[in-house]
């Protein structure tokens, strides 16, 4: 025989209405919870799509006389491609190796010029809301992302703190801000 005790057996009687008081108490935690996991998930989601979207940003930048001159070279026109920029850079948004992306963009001639041009375009509009801010901050921001990956000449970080007569922090937060901005910019509503 066996000699384990035994857990005793409580039986609980519910009514009707209790039991289905209990069933909607239990649906709408049961809601909540899944909402809030939803929500939380998301909101990851979102978040790593930022970063991505300001790491590509960044990627274009630091790419971009490479790429300018790579589109300038090419034999083939834009016209040949079917594909926006906002397809080419939403394809962008899944790759995660930098190197894929440089090279999947330096491949197609065409989608290499589409994309100088776009972004092209994007920094002369962040250099005209620069200008008309008549704001020396924005100005200045706008001059550390010119200089250091737009201009045909580059400019260091050391010529850009002399110029501005400010430290390498305030550079490197003038660059973080403006790539923001940028990435707003080059990837519309979603680079927010």
């Amino acid at each position: 025989m066996d000699n384990q005790e035994q857990t005793p057996v409580m039986l609980v009687t519910l009514s009707k209405e209790e039991l289905q008081e209990l069933f909607e108490k239990a649906a709408v935690a049961g809601a909540k919870a899944g909402i809030e996991k939803y929500e939380e998930e998301l909101k990851s989601y979102q978040s790593k799509s930022k970063d991505r979207r300001y790491h590509n940003t960044k990627l274009l930048l630091r790419n971009y006389r490479m790429l300018q001159v790579n589109a300038e070279s090419s034999v083939f026109g834009r016209t040949q491609m079917k594909e926006s920029a906002s397809e080419i850079l939403e394809s962008m948004m899944n790759i995660y190796n930098d190197e894929v992306i440089v090279e999947s963009i330096k491949t197609s001639a065409t989608r290499t010029a589409i994309i100088i041009s776009h972004v092209q375009t994007m920094l002369d509009m962040y250099k005209i809301f620069c200008e008309r801010s008549n704001n020396e901050l924005d100005e200045r921001r706008y001059d550390i992302i010119h200089g250091l990956y737009i201009a045909e000449d580059k400019v260091t970080r050391k010529d850009l703190m002399k110029k501005w007569n400010v430290s390498s922090d305030t550079t490197y937060q003038d660059e973080k801000i403006a790539t923001e901005r940028l990435s707003a910019l080059i990837f519309g509503v979603d680079g927010l």
